[in-house]
């Protein structure tokens, strides 16, 4: 603390200044953002006079807008902790209290109030923010400056691209869009989906192999051909012995070309074989989308850190991860809900934990399963035989029923949703 600091009253009149410098800069650097990607009109009478004709030089400056004003806001926000640190009082209340101020105030309010009135704040304050823009001018043009220095020492690009929105603009100015009805809520969750993409690793949206219909090449024809006719899939992972030994990838065009020459029972089906892309099941999707289409191919074969095969993804995978869910003519669905009455239901031990409660405003929460079925299996710490029918499992306010078990796995659940009370979780036989 200094021996001669500043007067409360004094530090807390510059503070407040301070803040509302800020605020502004957030206001308008966040409203300009918002008309800049969304082309949101200004009234038609602005286009007509000055302050129109200012709001569209300033939009055609996006880079030194935000650059400028993020200057400007950095300048605040250290003058202000300066001053803090200053004044009359002990700092570890003072600090957190003009921090408190500042994010609620200086930022959170702010941003939500440019959002829903973009298009109203960018022609008000255009000229506060065009005066921003003068005044800074050089400060900005020095930092450049330095900044380009520093590029080209790390051997770094020091051009920068003068339209480039961050992500975080770039979500910002969606949901003003969406609001505004410019952006509907489908296209909002594609560009959401679009930007998760280099965040996503394989496993999360694999096959898993439980799931994977393979054919050992040990099996005669007789063992699988009803089965290969009933599921239609094109291409299908071949085994040898071991589900962990994939030798292949089996076309059904080659085997129905080859039957047709040679007859079902007579197909040597390693003979047709296409060679498995396998890749570390924690590579990022959109990588592998692009490998997938460099090396022609639609399905990988995921390999865990053991070696072991962990389940597949194809390119339909990846792509249902931005265009959503992609169902043709042989798709099952896997969520299948029935409702017997208002606190009954059926459902199937596939549904995701997350869309089952989305769908009934219920919470049942797991970290080490995504499906009912897997859930069930977690609190009984044993997975159910297939004579193990009517088991039920009560979990807080829930009671499961298993209704059927298939391949040890939960096929279909009755889920009734008791009163709201306290129970430990039970298993008991009926």
């Amino acid at each position: 603390m200094s021996s001669d600091p500043i007067s409360l009253t004094v530090g807390i009149s510059i503070i407040a200044a301070l803040l509302l410098f800020h605020a502004m800069i957030i206001l308008c650097n966040t409203a300009y953002s918002n008309v800049s990607l969304n082309r949101v009109l200004i009234p038609n009478s602005a286009s007509k006079d000055k302050k129109g004709t200012l709001v569209e030089k300033i939009l055609q400056k996006p880079f030194r807008c935000r650059y400028t004003n993020r200057i400007v806001n950095y300048a605040c926000i250290i003058a202000g902790s300066v001053i803090v640190l200053f004044m009359p009082c002990r700092i570890y209340i003072a600090l957190p209290i003009y921090i408190a101020v500042l994010l609620i105030f200086g930022e959170l309010f702010p941003r939500k109030l440019a959002i829903q009135h973009s298009d109203i704040i960018v022609y008000k304050f255009s000229g506060f923010q065009n005066f921003i823009l003068i005044l800074f001018y050089p400060l900005v043009i020095i930092s450049k400056f330095f900044a380009d220095i520093v590029l080209k020492i790390f051997r770094q690009n020091t051009k920068i691209e003068m339209n480039r929105f961050s992500e975080e603009d770039v979500m910002s100015m969606l949901e003003a869009g969406q609001k505004s009805g410019d952006i509907k809520e489908e296209g909002k969750k594609m560009i959401n989906s679009i930007f998760e993409f280099d965040d996503e690793l394989a496993y999360e949206i694999m096959t898993p192999r439980t799931d994977v219909f393979l054919i050992d090449l040990n099996d005669s024809a007789d063992e699988y051909i009803d089965q290969l006719m009933e599921l239609r899939y094109s291409r299908i992972p071949v085994c040898e012995g071991e589900s962990d030994n994939i030798i292949g990838i089996l076309h059904i065009k080659d085997y129905l070309i080859k039957a047709r020459e040679d007859g079902f029972e007579n197909v040597d089906i390693k003979s047709i074989l296409r060679k498995p892309y396998l890749v570390p099941e924690t590579k990022n999707i959109d990588s592998l989308f692009f490998e997938l289409q460099k090396e022609r191919q639609h399905i990988a074969i995921l390999i865990d850190e053991y070696g072991g095969f962990s389940g597949i993804v194809t390119m339909e995978d990846i792509i249902e991860e931005v265009m959503g869910e992609i169902d043709d003519e042989y798709d099952e669905e896997e969520f299948s809900l029935n409702k017997v009455d208002d606190s009954t239901y059926i459902i199937n031990g596939k549904a995701n934990l997350d869309d089952l409660n989305e769908e009934l405003n219920i919470k049942l929460e797991s970290d080490n399963s995504e499906t009912l079925g897997g859930f069930l299996i977690d609190l009984l710490g044993e997975i159910p035989t297939e004579d193990e029918t009517n088991r039920v499992i009560k979990f807080k306010n829930f009671e499961f029923t298993i209704l059927s078990v298939k391949d040890r796995r939960i096929e279909n659940i009755k889920m009734n949703i008791l009163p709201e009370q306290e129970e430990d979780i039970e298993d008991e036989e009926q």
